[in-house]
């Protein structure tokens, strides 16, 4: 029999799914970032642009854990939530996404404005905080062309477990270095890739590899884990090339391979 103390002592880890979909375990919670578990190959028509799927999720939705809460960092593009994901985030106990994601997804559905916090809690587990932190996805002016997004920081009062902050398609440094003001981060899932399309031009909607590593000075130095850059065939920059760069800066970065749990470093003591 696993009881709520053994489950709340196993280690944190994380296990990439594929493009922006990670499990992340936590002070004895199961949560589902940005659900996609439609099958490679699958096209849609995203607004203006077509999307594709170029790689199956590591689980199946059958196969997932049972849930405690997802993540939703924005609803209205297929690549962060597609079919297939909508149907697993329904059946989560809660769900947490921006103010008009929870409008669209309803249901469960929590909206959280920038820096609001709500705590899951129950008996014999440690509260664990999951606070919105502000997103932009593109460059300032794309707000109404992108849509609302959110990332989150995923904490607890007593420090005992590292905080985790979910980056959800961003490119807003400033909002970053305004988490570390306010929190520490032990880990940092960044949406990579420089989402791009021909018909933006130049835009890109995603993390750079050059942002990535500021993002990480800004945060704190936290680890980093690769996320939302492999999957889809709209990344503009592809894991040699981040990886290089970030082996040109000097500073690790972690690619797991989807579907194996990453352990997660105990909580940073500053």
């Amino acid at each position: 029999m696993v009881t709520d103390v053994a489950v709340n002592r196993a280690a944190p880890t994380v296990t990439v799914l594929g493009g922006p979909t990670a499990l992340i375990r936590l002070a004895g919670w199961t949560l589902l970032t940005d659900p996609t578990f439609d099958a490679a190959g699958t096209e849609y028509q995203d607004g203006p642009v077509p999307v594709r799927k170029t790689a199956d999720p590591a689980l199946t939705p059958s196969q997932l854990p049972a849930l405690d809460a997802a993540l939703v960092s924005h609803t209205g593009h297929l690549d962060n939530l597609d079919t297939a994901g909508r149907t697993v985030a329904s059946t989560a106990p809660e769900v947490f996404t921006t103010v008009a994601g929870a409008t669209d997804l309803g249901g469960a559905a929590v909206g959280l404005e920038p820096w609001q916090t709500r705590t899951l809690s129950t008996p014999g587990r440690t509260p664990l905080n999951i606070t919105a932190v502000p997103a932009r996805h593109g460059p300032v002016g794309t707000e109404d062309l992108t849509g609302p997004v959110t990332g989150f920081l995923l904490h607890t009062d007593d420090g005992s477990t590292p905080s985790v902050y979910v980056s959800g398609d961003t490119v807003d440094l400033d909002a970053m270095s305004d988490l570390a003001g306010r929190y520490r981060v032990d880990v940092a899932l960044l949406h990579l890739g420089a989402a791009g399309f021909e018909a933006f031009g130049d835009v890109r909607l995603s993390l750079s590899a050059v942002q990535a590593v500021e993002a990480r000075r800004l945060l704190g130095d936290p680890l980093v884990v690769a996320v939302h850059a492999e999957g889809w065939a709209h990344y503009t920059e592809d894991r040699g090339h981040v990886q290089q760069v970030f082996d040109a800066a000097g500073v690790p970065l972690h690619w797991p391979t989807p579907g194996e749990p990453l352990t997660l470093p105990a909580p940073h003591t500053r």
